[in-house]
């Protein structure tokens, strides 16, 4: 966590910079590869800098062919919270959405991911929430 001292705890103290990605015309088993390989629960689909949706371990669970087509998986358009947004709007963001996952923008630009993980860790090491 990367949270100054004396500071309330900020999307961007919390959230995961690297973010990992398949493109549009990859398929299920790809994007499983993925993120078992890296030990992830979700991965964006992209094309070039343009955010299209993203892929979780949840929507895997019907255990889709690895063949199929990752945008029949994918969530288009997923939630996404500023940069400079706290902590506890994260949580209520994540909780209204029904979902362990946000895009994190600076702007329009999207520079980072929050998951729900990510939020209880915060809890973990005394983030002020």
């Amino acid at each position: 966590m990367r949270r100054r001292e004396g500071t309330p705890a900020t999307v961007s103290d919390l959230m995961t910079e690297d973010l990992l990605a398949v493109l549009p015309d990859d398929r299920v088993g790809r994007a499983r590869d993925v993120m078992l390989s890296v030990g992830v629960h979700a991965v964006l689909v992209m094309d070039g800098n343009e955010v299209l949706g993203i892929v979780t371990s949840t929507d895997l669970i019907d255990n889709w062919p690895d063949d199929e087509p990752i945008a029949t998986v994918m969530t288009a358009a997923p939630a996404a919270i500023s940069v400079e947004a706290t902590v506890r709007e994260a949580a209520e963001s994540m909780i209204s959405s029904r979902t362990h996952h946000l895009l994190v923008e600076d702007g329009r630009e999207v520079v980072g991911i929050l998951s729900s993980f990510d939020l209880l860790d915060a809890l973990t090491v005394g983030a002020d929430v």
